[in-house]
């Protein structure tokens, strides 16, 4: 069994899809183990130009198993809006899609959360991308309100847990703003309820999966998002992600212990780039950093927000 994990070295957009891609063909499964569809990668496949955020790399290769983890959080709606624009463009994405029904689900109040969260903030704010990412791992940490998977096809779950957690949801959003528009449990019940019926073909036990494909000898490519300086334990805290973005996170995100790692491949690109707030030693604010900006095309693939860019910090 030979397994590679390609992990960024610095602040994320250093390129790891284009190596995940080149590395695709030499390995039957690619796994996605942490993240949700706040960070993305740019693919050129067959002539064509992919976007992908939750997806793996994996899903455009036939005969490739893609794996998104329990380590992801996932928000539904996104991921099915993803899966449609992939076939649109000739991919067919079938039974080769796995998704792990102890990943944590998005909900539209981890978004509204964070929309008020940052702005309270001002000029102390994170950067986040709005897209409800560390809301959803604070409700998988507090475990009280948190909706796995594995939920999304027991309406029974969904039906007992979500009105006690949206009235709690409005309770608080509406203390720090009078405005806030109430969410309805119903509502969100019968969406989430379609959402799980059309993604339950690809809901399985991942981690059970990835063990019996070891013993089977098969190769494993596991593919890391953002960088290991945005790490939650070993990043520029607090300018961090919510998640364990360097090496760390793959045995925690996907269950597959590190022993079974044969290769792990640390990403560098040739100068420095950061999206958000926090540190950037090396940051160029004058006519020099927006050329490397714009000769880069250093704008981010999911918010198409411009790249804060510098020389190489080493």
């Amino acid at each position: 069994m030979s397994a590679t994990a390609v992990v960024g070295l610095q602040w994320g957009d250093e390129a790891k899809g284009k190596i995940v891609d080149l590395l695709t063909d030499q390995h039957e499964i690619v796994v996605r183990y942490l993240g949700g569809n706040n960070a993305g990668h740019t693919v050129k496949f067959d002539g064509k130009t992919f976007k992908l955020s939750l997806l793996p790399a994996g899903v455009l290769r036939p005969g490739v198993t893609s794996v998104i983890a329990n380590g992801v959080v996932i928000n539904p709606a996104a991921l099915l809006k993803e899966i449609a624009g992939v076939e649109s463009q000739g991919v067919e994405i079938g039974e080769d899609l796995l998704i792990s029904d102890r990943a944590h689900v998005i909900f539209p109040y981890h978004m509204a959360e964070e929309i008020i969260y940052e702005k309270l903030r001002g000029d102390d704010a994170i950067g986040t991308t709005m897209r409800g990412i560390g809301y959803a791992y604070r409700e998988k940490a507090g475990r009280t309100h948190a909706i796995r998977v594995g939920d999304l096809i027991r309406p029974d779950v969904l039906k007992q847990k979500l009105p006690e957690i949206v009235a709690f949801k409005n309770q608080l959003l509406s203390a720090f703003d009078p405005e806030h528009v109430a969410f309805k449990a119903e509502e969100l019940i019968d969406e989430y309820i379609e959402l799980g019926k059309k993604l339950e073909k690809h809901i399985t036990d991942t981690t059970a999966y990835l063990h019996t494909q070891i013993k089977a000898g098969r190769r494993l490519l596991f593919e890391g998002a953002q960088g290991s300086l945005l790490d939650i334990d070993h990043g520029t805290f607090p300018f961090v992600t919510s998640s364990n973005s360097s090496g760390a996170g793959i045995h925690s995100g996907s269950g597959v212990p590190e022993r079974h790692i044969s290769r792990m491949i640390g990403i560098v690109k040739a100068y420095t780039t950061r999206v958000g707030g926090g540190p950037c030693p090396t940051e160029l604010k004058d006519e020099t950093g927006q050329h490397i900006r714009d000769e880069g095309n250093e704008y981010g693939t999911v918010t198409g927000r411009p790249r804060r860019c510098g020389w190489l910090d080493a």
